[in-house]
């Protein structure tokens, strides 16, 4: 004989249930945003140095990270948001050493030229900055100025969560807009107002940052810089203002964070010309790129995307015509469609489509992917023509009318 023995397991109260159902909810909330915060701060200190196995395990630690974060959704669009972002960081530490002569006159002369022979960050610096002093408006500029290294990357984020077809166009955006501005730091170097003021091209112009970070902990703003990456003749055009625009033509679109997209833009175009970071010039051509890349990456997606949508539309008619008859082919669809066309197939006429265009788009509404048998159509007369909105559903039927005519039918 064999004995079976049974398990006692005592029932979870619902009670219990809930509280561990809420905790396992909130443990998981919490493993999501440590590892996307964990991702944001490898995507900041991946621009440091340009060993590439460190660019290496840093990309494979954040796409570990997105991918617990966020699972599989989108998973691929983040993989080209990876890639393009920390092979720009690889690149960015390379550009200084191509050589090309840095460029000072152009950019100074510009900046004279607009704003009537007055240099804004030189104006600035000596109406509102004290030497070392680290007072509100120093406080706040420097703050606007390191967080370039992390917000983008946070509203990345949050336009995933909210909208991802948005989310896609941001990321093309922001490559494009990171690859205009590292090949124009590669082929035309420039040089910023604090390198110009020390090297005589300008009137002194002090580089607040290091100063204050130097006199406050020694040392901070070299460590600091060094793991920004930062290149210093990569002046024009300025990232650090292209960047902020770009997030705020995202974010237009929600009017509860579109004063946030503005206003951190301006921001950070008042921080990097008062710090001595960029001249004005630099922050304008910045917008232009950001707007640029925005509205052409914008419009070549709607133009892909009403492309795959036409020709999803050709193949389902295609499939749905019926056997033995001919099909019409994308041309003689638009060309129904459209209004001023001609049914030339079977139709040898000539005759303008106007009079059985009716019947024509009706049979394509109906999946039948034929066009009309003949031309053997009677005029449109004033008795024949229909009124008010038309059905939506019509069929064509086969009963002959009179003289052996095809009629439509309900």
């Amino acid at each position: 004989m064999s004995s079976e023995t049974t398990t006692y397991r005592p029932a979870i109260p619902p009670a219990l249930g809930k509280y561990l159902i809420a905790l396992r909810v909130v443990l998981t909330f919490i493993l999501r945003i440590a590892c996307v915060a964990f991702a944001v701060w490898l995507l900041a200190v991946v621009r440091s140095g340009t060993a590439i196995h460190v660019h290496v395990i840093f990309y494979i630690m954040a796409l570990a990270c997105i991918y617990i974060a966020l699972g599989a959704t989108s998973f691929r669009i983040w993989i080209l948001y990876l890639t393009g972002f920390i092979l720009f960081a690889q690149l960015r530490g390379l550009t200084d050493e191509i050589g090309t002569p840095v460029q000072f006159d152009y950019a100074i002369s510009m900046e004279k030229a607009l704003f009537l022979g007055e240099i804004p960050s030189i104006w600035l610096q000596e109406r509102l900055y004290s030497f070392a002093r680290l007072g509100p408006l120093e406080f706040y500029t420097m703050v606007v100025y390191l967080s370039y290294f992390f917000i983008p990357h946070i509203v990345a984020f949050a336009i995933w969560k909210w909208d991802h077809p948005r989310f896609k166009t941001y990321v093309f955006a922001f490559m494009v807009t990171l690859y205009i501005g590292l090949l124009t730091s590669a082929v035309l170097p420039t040089a910023p107002p604090w390198m110009a003021g020390q090297l005589g091209y300008i009137p002194h112009v002090y580089q607040v940052v290091p100063d204050i970070a130097g006199d406050v902990t020694p040392g901070t703003y070299e460590n600091v810089y060094e793991i920004a990456g930062a290149n210093p003749v990569a002046a024009m055009p300025s990232l650090h203002i292209a960047v902020p625009g770009l997030m705020a033509l995202a974010l237009w679109k929600y009017s509860w964070l579109r004063w946030f997209g503005v206003g951190y833009a301006i921001s950070m175009l008042f921080a990097v010309v008062y710090l001595g970071e960029h001249y004005a010039v630099d922050g304008f051509a910045g917008l232009g790129v950001a707007a640029a890349a925005w509205v052409g990456v914008k419009a070549f997606l709607a133009r892909r995307e009403a492309s795959e949508e036409e020709s999803a539309a050709e193949s389902a008619s295609t499939a749905s015509a019926v056997p033995g008859e001919p099909s019409p082919g994308p041309i003689q669809r638009r060309r129904l469609q459209g209004g001023n066309c001609e049914v030339n197939k079977p139709c040898t006429t000539g005759r303008a489509c106007n009079a059985h265009r009716e019947a024509a788009i009706l049979a394509f509404d109906n999946g039948f992917g034929r066009t009309i048998p003949s031309c053997g159509l009677k005029e449109a007369g004033a008795e024949d023509q229909m009124k008010g909105p038309t059905p939506r559903r019509r069929s064509i039927g086969n009963t002959p009318g009179k003289g052996g005519e095809h009629v439509l039918q309900d």
